[in-house]
């Protein structure tokens, strides 16, 4: 079941774009894992006010692995480490931490933003910035399931055929190439039809952007965006 979207206050989605922008602006400055986690904190609490944690969780899954998976390699492997636990570098931990933290930020806040506003006031939005940009995203979208589906079918295609995956990483690789290699080149393809289609449809770029009207409101949530990335820049000295 898909979440249910909620606007936030009323604010206008051009307006919130711009604040999220600031906002992960402002993550890149933070360079301590105490502040990275205060604000994963907060930004899991704002999730759980509008009700979306438990979807948001359910997406965070993924980066929280690949989380683990930084620390780790850090911990073991970082040329900076110098003081150790058994084999695991502090330093190696501490980098890693704070870059698993950093990413886990980003993913979250851009994942609040998706989760509030539906794509489309998304899509409709990023006309404000340029009128075909919203069309490229849009069609960018719509081709990823595809992309993915295709994806899925060549794989079962090519086992089938004898393709073996292999246990070790170098094999993996190896065999998602020869998947892949034919993914993006109909991918290409798919592409230029596209195009095409767009061209014979009458599709052209002589239009004017899309006008918004921002509020009072508005210009406080862009003013909080800029608040919270001057918090960040003197955090970050």
């Amino acid at each position: 079941m898909l979440p249910v979207k909620r606007k936030l206050f009323n604010i206008n989605i051009g307006a919130q774009a711009v604040s999220v922008l600031l906002v992960l602006l402002s993550i890149l400055f933070l360079r301590t894992w105490s502040t990275l986690s205060i604000f994963t904190l907060v930004s899991l609490l704002i999730a759980a006010y509008h009700g979306l944690l438990i979807p948001l969780l359910k997406r965070l899954s993924p980066i929280v692995f690949l989380g683990s998976v930084i620390i780790i390699l850090h911990t073991l492997v970082n040329p900076q480490n110098r003081h150790f636990i058994l084999f695991f570098g502090l330093e190696g931990f501490n980098y890693g931490l704070i870059t698993a933290l950093r990413l886990l930020d980003i993913v979250t806040v851009t994942q609040i933003f998706m989760l509030v506003n539906p794509l489309r006031n998304i899509i409709t939005a990023l006309s404000w910035i340029h009128p075909d940009l919203g069309t490229v995203l849009g069609l960018v979208l719509s081709i990823l399931p595809v992309m993915r589906e295709q994806m899925e079918v060549t794989l079962n295609a090519q086992i089938a055929r004898g393709l073996r995956i292999g246990k070790y990483p170098w094999q993996r690789i190896k065999a998602y190439l020869v998947v892949m290699i034919p993914i993006v080149i109909k991918s290409l393809i798919r592409a230029q039809i596209m195009a095409q289609l767009l061209h014979v449809r009458g599709y052209n770029s002589k239009r004017e952007k899309r006008k918004i009207s921002w509020n009072h409101t508005d210009r406080l949530v862009i003013a909080g965006g800029f608040c919270v990335l001057l918090i960040s820049l003197g955090y970050g000295k």
